[in-house]
Formats: C-alpha cells, sequence, structure tokens
C-alpha cells in the first residue's frame, strides 16, 4: 500500500470514529444533541438572513419570542425569530426549530412509536384502504413479495396492477422530500419510469429497496391539476391533537406545487408552496421557495390575481382529523393529501417528526395557533 493509500485509510478511520463519536454524545448525552441542533438552526437562519438582505439585529419583540420559549430551554435561537418574524410578523409563537425538535417533538410524539405508524404499508389497517391509494404489492421486513391481502404474490405482476396507467413506487418508511419514489408510466405492455431508465418488473422489485410499497397512482382533482399538470400537487395539513380534549385539529396548512415539466412537487425540488386558510380553504396571494423567496406568478398562474379556494375543504378537515384520531400515540402530525375529483381526499404521507415549522410561518402561518401555550406548557413538565 502506498503512502497515499495510507494516509486516505487512516483519515477514513478517523472520520468513522468521529462519526461514532458523535452519535454516541448525541444518543448519550442529550444537551449535546440539543446543542448541536441549536447550532445547526442558528447557522441556517443567519445564512438566510443575509441571503434575504433583512437585518440581523435585535428586532421588535424578540425579546417576548425569548422569553415564552425560555421555559422549555435556557438556549432560544434568537435568528429563527429575526427571520422568520418577516413572514410572519412580530409574534412570540414563532417556533425555534431546534426546540420544536428536540423537546416538543420527543415530547408529544414518543420515538419509540414513530417506526409503526410511518410504515405506509399499515396504512390500509390503520386508516382503511378506502383512504389510501390502492396496494398493487408490497415488502414488509424483508418479506417476498406480496399483495394488498399480505398474502405471496406469485402470480405475474400484471395481474396485481390491473387496469392503472399509473404507478408510484416508493419506501414503505419515511419517504420525506421524494427519497427513493419513482413514478412509472404505461408505454405498451410494459411500464417505465419517467427518466426512461428503468422497466418495472418483479426482478427489479427484489433489487429496489427491503421494505416498499407499490401504489397505484391517484388522478388529482382538475383544481389541483391545474396548478401543475405534470405534478402530484399536494395539500399538506399540520395537525395537533390537544392534551386537554383529545380532539384533532388542523392548525396549519400549505398547498405543495410542482414546476411545469416535473413530477415532484417538493420545495426542494425546484417547487413551491403556498399557504391555505384551514377555517376557510382560501389560498394566499404568494407563492414561497425553501429559502423564503417569495413570487406571484407560478406556472403561469398570477395568484396575487385569483381568490382560489380549495374545493371540498371541509371534507378535507374532517379526513384530517380523523386520521389524526387514528394515530394514538402521536399528538403532532404532518398529512400529505391527494384530492380526487369526486372530492374524496386521499392519504399519501404521513411524517411525525422534522416537520419544517418554517414551511407554514412563511406563509403566514402561526404553526400551533391558539394551542401554542398549551403545547408549552405542557412540554415544560415533561421535558428531559
Amino acid at each position: 500500500m502506498g503512502i497515499k493509500s495510507k494516509i486516505r485509510t487512516r483519515i477514513g478511520r478517523a472520520r468513522n470514529s468521529i462519526g461514532l463519536f458523535t452519535t454516541w454524545m448525541e444518543n448519550e448525552i442529550p444537551s449535546y444533541r440539543h446543542y448541536r441542533l441549536y447550532k445547526t438552526y442558528s447557522s441556517r437562519y443567519k445564512h438566510y438572513i443575509e441571503l434575504q438582505h433583512f437585518d440581523n439585529k435585535k428586532a421588535e419583540g424578540e425579546d417576548a419570542y425569548l422569553q415564552k420559549w425560555k421555559v422549555i430551554s435556557s438556549r432560544v435561537d434568537p435568528y429563527s425569530y429575526r427571520f422568520l418574524s418577516n413572514y410572519l410578523g412580530h409574534t412570540p409563537n414563532i417556533v425555534p426549530e431546534d426546540i420544536g425538535h428536540f423537546y416538543i417533538e420527543d415530547i408529544l410524539n414518543p420515538r419509540a412509536f414513530r417506526p409503526f405508524y410511518y410504515d405506509k404499508n399499515l396504512f390500509p389497517e390503520i386508516i382503511g384502504k378506502e383512504y389510501v391509494p390502492r396496494t398493487v404489492v408490497c415488502r414488509i421486513n424483508g418479506s417476498r413479495l406480496l399483495d394488498a391481502e399480505y398474502r405471496l404474490a406469485e402470480k405475474e405482476l400484471s395481474e396485481y396492477i390491473g387496469e392503472t396507467d399509473n404507478l408510484i413506487l416508493k419506501p414503505s418508511g419515511d419517504s420525506r422530500s421524494g427519497r427513493g419514489v419513482i413514478k412509472f408510466i404505461k408505454k405498451g405492455d410494459a411500464f417505465v419510469s419517467m427518466d426512461g431508465k428503468i422497466n418495472l418488473s418483479k426482478a427489479f422489485l427484489d433489487t429496489y429497496r427491503e421494505d416498499f410499497c407499490l401504489q397505484e397512482a391517484i388522478a388529482q382533482h382538475d383544481f389541483l391539476k391545474m396548478l401543475c399538470p405534470t405534478a402530484n400537487n399536494t395539500i399538506r395539513l399540520f395537525l395537533y391533537r390537544s392534551v386537554k380534549d383529545e380532539k384533532t385539529r388542523a392548525t396549519a396548512s400549505v398547498i405543495r406545487i410542482g414546476k411545469n415539466g416535473t413530477f415532484d412537487d417538493n420545495a426542494c425540488a425546484s417547487g413551491m408552496f403556498i399557504g391555505v386558510n384551514v377555517a376557510t380553504g382560501e389560498m394566499g396571494r404568494f407563492v414561497v421557495d425553501q429559502y423564503g423567496n417569495k413570487g406571484n406568478v407560478w406556472n403561469g398562474i398570477d395568484f396575487s390575481q385569483n381568490s382560489f379556494v380549495v374545493p371540498h375543504w371541509k371534507e378535507v378537515i374532517a379526513f384530517a382529523e380523523y386520521v389524526g384520531n387514528r394515530i394514538h400515540h402521536q399528538r403532532l402530525m404532518v398529512l400529505d393529501l391527494v384530492l380526487k375529483n369526486d372530492g374524496k381526499p386521499i392519504l399519501t404521507e404521513c411524517y411525525f417528526d422534522w416537520f419544517g415549522f418554517w414551511i407554514y410561518e412563511y406563509t403566514n402561518q402561526e404553526v400551533f395557533g391558539e394551542f401554542t401555550d398549551e403545547i408549552i406548557a405542557y412540554c415544560k413538565k415533561r421535558k428531559r
């Protein structure tokens, strides 16, 4: 082995050792994990302040914000407030991202139960088959290929696919930001990925992921399709089940809109999002990206000149509350829904951590709304 190879090997070992030590510190010393989160988000919002040319100085209402959140943690990031108050206004209810992830998520959503509820292969059992996309085949816990009834899928794949022309393949666990998601389109007798590189087959599914679900793609409502014809535009709802009365309520919402010509509607994949009033279904007058850049026109639509209202909004909210009441071990959740033309909402994704509170705050919505003080008081009593 040459000198350069030895140096690379030793550097690799050193990096592995540092990574293992950091992981151990975060697992064994909670305060260190919180410190890492605090530094991460402080740096991020400092950067965003510079990016948007905002003033990085003490802002109006900052003292009230710090006072409100220090009952949970003595370390409160001021830069979240200095940046996000430019969108939401000078309210102390802006959620510090580090406190939200470290304290609030872990207290309201126990980590031990999250993997169970993240498994999309169990959505038909927990939520009901009629409320989720139809499963074609799936794999659970490294099993052989299974059908929608969790039996061995020994027939030809075409027999399970049926008459549909579009399929979605995704990891059955956490697939946020579109990680690992592939859309297949019928071409002749075959199903081919949108980039044309993959032909769907049992052989390919054997190499895709250990656990996954292959689902029928939902034909979205004409209203959502109008926002971007090529993307699967989704309604995202933030839910909270109260510690006082056990009722689930939607507290904030956005619609994620893809870019014409793309399938993915994620903000990190060139998509945009727009706020939705949870009480009325009325959409905002601007779109925004993940860095806080605002615009009025997207995909040729001038939102500043249109008073759009999401159709069947009452049904959407009623469905979201139904789902929230079925997820017994988690009090905070984010749902991604597709709306069918008949007004029926279909659940495609459900999240229980790393919520991205900023998404709603960018669109002038308080994430926890009227329940902010209730959540703070509850978490204060139960923090580590």
